[in-house]
C-alpha cells in the first residue's frame, strides 16, 4: 500500500511540475525519505548480508547555494536490529545551475551496527529533478568502502538508492 501512495504522490507531483522550476538555495531547510522501496544498497552488512530495509531519513541545510551538509538515519529490526548512521555532504556539479534538473555529487561516512558494528566511506553521483521550490526527487549511485570490526573489508560498487525531497 506504501509504494502505490508513494508512486501517485510522485506521478502527480511530476505532472504538475512541468514549468521551470525554482530550486532550493542558501538558508534552506531539507528532509527527505530515501529508499522507499527496498532497503539501501549502500548499507549492505559488512559481510554483504542485507539487513536494512525500510526508508532512511534525511536531514539537510543549505550552507550555500549549491553545498548541502547532511545526516542520515535508517533503523530496520528483521532478525537483528540494524542501526546505519551517515554523515556527508552535497555539492551541486554546476554552482549556480537553477534549471530543473540538477547534478550533484556527495561524499559520506557511514556507521553501520547490528551485532558486528563497522564504519566506511561512501561516493555518489545522482541527479535531481526540483517539481518545485519545495518538492524534489532525485537518485544517485555510488560506491562504499566498509570496514567491519570482524571479517574482511566490503568494497560495494555501484550502491544505488532513490528519494524524495522536501525543501523548508
Amino acid at each position: 500500500m506504501r509504494k502505490t501512495m508513494t508512486a501517485l504522490a510522485l506521478s502527480s507531483a511530476l505532472a504538475a511540475g512541468a514549468a521551470q522550476a525554482d530550486v532550493p538555495g542558501q538558508g534552506t531547510f531539507n528532509l527527505s525519505l530515501t529508499d522507499l522501496f527496498s532497503g539501501p544498497a549502500v548499507a549492505q552488512g559488512p559481510m554483504g548480508t542485507t539487513g536494512l530495509s525500510g526508508p532512511t531519513y534525511n536531514a539537510g541545510y543549505f550552507v550555500t547555494d549549491d553545498i548541502m551538509p547532511y545526516g542520515s538515519l535508517t533503523v530496520s529490526s528483521g532478525t537483528n536490529t540494524a542501526l546505519l548512521l551517515r554523515g556527508g555532504s552535497r555539492f551541486y556539479a554546476i554552482p549556480g545551475d537553477t534549471g530543473s534538473l540538477r547534478t550533484f555529487i556527495d561524499g559520506e561516512l557511514l556507521v553501520f551496527s547490528n551485532g558486528m558494528d563497522a564504519i566506511g566511506l561512501g561516493g555518489n553521483f545522482g541527479m535531481e529533478y526540483h517539481v518545485s521550490q519545495h518538492f524534489s526527487v532525485s537518485g544517485r549511485v555510488g560506491i562504499s568502502l566498509v570496514n567491519p570490526d570482524e571479517g574482511d573489508t566490503v568494497f560495494n560498487l555501484g550502491t544505488a538508492s532513490t528519494a524524495v525531497n522536501f525543501y523548508f
